[in-house]
């Protein structure tokens, strides 16, 4: 077998035809592809004439080539079909703005039926547009100049529904105010000064407290108002609310969001509803740090919270959240006049805290479990020992027979270390029997001459 040179191997390639394979074929198609567009671009640089359009600068004309105003992407093709933005726009006739003009002349000098007649008709005709806008908030504002509340607050609402963006959101937030405080006052006297609180105003201390209301439409929500144009036909107190509400979700960042939501959340509290008043003040500590009303946000907002708690064998996140706002309300607050009131509430929360403890021993011992019965014991003597519960607690782990403690050894060497005799105290003994209550900020049991806690 005789090899072949290299010279006669690359001869003999070169006489054959050339490769019909398409998969080559269409390598080779690609590769002077590539190298005509890079040959293209680099002339394009270099000026040359051959691929310019005028001959004296050698510059690439790319007018003659496209038009740029044709160039529009996909979702612009989409939203404006075959018109551009610009011709989809048009300018207001003088007739338009006239009628416009005409609503707000009539407003102006004090004819507001005449105002709400033009109002009304050119904000239906130019809807989604200024003079739609304009004649909206004269519509509005002319309802509201003649009392009619009522309707001026539908006409505020669909305001703020067509233009959320609105150049009136402050004026119209104003009266919204104005609205909710008035029918508030008309439907809760005993709020009225706690109203003019929250607002800024000076607060009139009146001589007499004032009497519930008379008209059964205000007591009774279902009832028909059918004698005063100022207030609403049915539910003047919820419709109060919802101008509130439309104050601080349409102008959150607005004068008047958090007073929105102080009065909102001082109502909901004076009616009892606490679930209710507790998110709102919330809302108003998480979203307004810088309010004039944080502190009576803290304060309140952990009383409300302390009075929605239904009780041991109920949801226990209540009675936390409160210990821990009026932790942080003693902390942010030292020169708060509710010092002495929030630590008796502190006090107050740390027996109720110990009392959901003794309902565990209580429920198991019902259910016949000593295993469960000495570990929620032990429990409540490590974490409330110097409460009434604990004697009790401690009696009961002394009572349970040591054969049904078999595989907890921790259980029975925190028998053997418990004293032989401990003086025994009822978990009913008044707290004034006993001895100072801890601080749940302090795990120490410190209290001064009078059995206070000190904070």
């Amino acid at each position: 077998m005789s090899s072949r040179t290299k010279l006669e191997r690359r001869m003999e390639s070169a006489s054959r035809p050339p490769s019909t394979d398409p998969v080559a074929f269409s390598f080779i198609a690609r590769q002077l592809l590539t190298l005509l567009c890079l040959a293209g671009s680099l002339t394009g640089f270099c000026g040359c004439a051959w691929m310019s359009g005028d001959g004296e600068s050698g510059m690439l004309n790319v007018s003659d080539m496209v038009n740029i105003g044709s160039i529009r992407g996909p979702l612009e093709r989409s939203l404006y079909g075959d018109e551009s933005p610009l011709e989809m726009g048009r300018k207001f006739t003088a007739a338009e703005r006239r009628e416009v003009e005409l609503c707000r002349k009539a407003f102006e000098k004090g004819d507001y039926e005449e105002a709400i007649q033009l109002s009304k008709k050119a904000a239906k005709k130019h809807k989604e547009s200024s003079l739609g806008e304009e004649a909206q908030f004269y519509l509005a504002e002319s309802h509201f100049a003649l009392g009619q509340f009522a309707k001026a607050q539908d006409g505020y609402a669909q305001l703020f529904e067509d233009y959320p963006s609105t150049r009136y959101v402050e004026p119209s937030t104003r009266r919204l105010f104005t609205i909710a405080r008035q029918w508030l006052e008309i439907a809760d006297p005993v709020a009225k000064n706690e109203i003019r609180q929250v607002s800024g105003e000076k607060v009139i201390e009146e001589a007499e407290p004032p009497k519930p209301p008379g008209d059964p439409t205000l007591r009774v929500r279902v009832l028909p108002n059918f004698h005063d144009r100022t207030r609403p036909i049915f539910d003047t107190q919820g419709r109060a609310l919802e101008c509130l509400k439309s104050i601080w979700m349409n102008d959150p960042t607005g004068p008047l969001a958090d007073d929105a939501l102080m009065l909102t959340a001082t109502y909901y509290q004076r009616h009892d509803n606490y679930v209710e008043a507790d998110r709102y003040f919330e809302i108003l500590r998480e979203e307004y740090p810088d309010s004039p009303h944080l502190e009576e946000a803290f304060l309140l907002g952990s009383h409300v919270k302390q009075m929605s708690y239904q009780g041991a064998y109920y949801e226990g996140r209540e009675l936390e959240g409160a210990r821990k706002l009026k932790e942080q309300s003693l902390q942010l607050f030292p020169a708060s006049k509710q010092r002495q009131v929030l630590r008796k509430d502190l006090q107050r929360l740390y027996l109720l805290e110990a009392e959901r403890s003794w309902s565990k021993i209580d429920y198991y011992r019902k259910k016949r479990r000593p295993r469960a019965v000495a570990i929620a014991c032990i429990q409540l003597l490590s974490e409330y020992p110097d409460t009434p519960f604990a004697d009790d607690a401690q009696a009961i782990l002394k009572t349970i027979d040591r054969s049904e403690l078999k595989g907890l050894p921790e259980v029975s060497e925190f028998l053997d270390s418990m004293p032989q005799t401990q003086p025994r105290r009822s978990a009913e003994q008044p707290e004034s029997d006993g001895p100072p209550v801890k601080s749940v900020s302090d795990p120490r049991p410190v209290g001064d001459d009078e059995g206070r806690v000190r904070l």
